[in-house]
């Protein structure tokens, strides 16, 4: 009996990001859901049992909830915790090359197991090594190298959509199965040397 692939449930603002996200995942032998931004998270793990829920949920951190103006990253990742389930939780910002560090220090007192920049040239095999580590699975790297290799030498730009990456890949790119807030400092956090507010979260540096 084959062993069942691992899922990976991913939820993007940007389409461009989420294509390629999508075609660089699928080469992984990963069972691909994409899930448009209407869609509530949290009310779908709970109609999960934990044979269902996704290994790993990949998911915008801007993303807001359908029905308010929640982060649907905290409320996900709240959940995670509260359940003490084995799903992973990444994170990604579409609209920077790097991550900071207050960004990443913020996502893990969230819950979230990491948080990743925009996908680049650059940056792609090591997204999704950091990615296939977490689920457990091997890295198969020839794939992704032929789409970096097709992406253009700048971060912001591509010579290839990724659906048609993934028809020179012989990857299924169908359906497989806002803006930032501010970082705004007040005056006495910003003498605070040992601690920030960053989306209502008090990190230590």
């Amino acid at each position: 009996m084959a062993e069942k692939k691992k899922a990976v449930l991913m939820m993007h603002i940007d389409q461009e990001q989420g294509q390629l996200w999508q075609t660089a995942l699928s080469t992984q032998q990963l069972d691909v859901i994409w899930e448009n931004t209407l869609f509530d998270l949290v009310q779908y793990l709970d109609k999960c049992d934990r044979q269902t829920l996704p290994d790993l949920l990949l998911m915008d951190m801007a993303l807001k909830s359908p029905s308010s103006e929640t982060l649907q990253s905290s409320s996900v990742c709240q959940w995670i915790t509260k359940q003490q389930a084995s799903t992973k939780v990444v994170l990604f910002n579409p609209r920077q090359e790097r991550i900071k560090d207050i960004e990443h220090s913020w996502a893990l007192r969230r819950g979230a197991s990491d948080v990743l920049p925009r996908l680049s040239r650059e940056n792609l095999m090591a997204g999704v090594a950091r990615i296939t580590a977490l689920i457990g699975c091997s890295l198969i790297s020839q794939p992704l190298e032929k789409i970096a290799n097709s992406l253009g030498g700048s971060s912001t730009s591509t010579q290839l959509k990724p659906r048609e990456l993934a028809s020179s890949l012989d990857v299924d790119s169908t359906n497989v199965s806002t803006k930032s807030e501010p970082q705004n400092k007040s005056k006495a956090e910003q003498k605070n040397d040992n601690a920030v507010m960053y989306r209502g979260v008090r990190i230590r540096r």
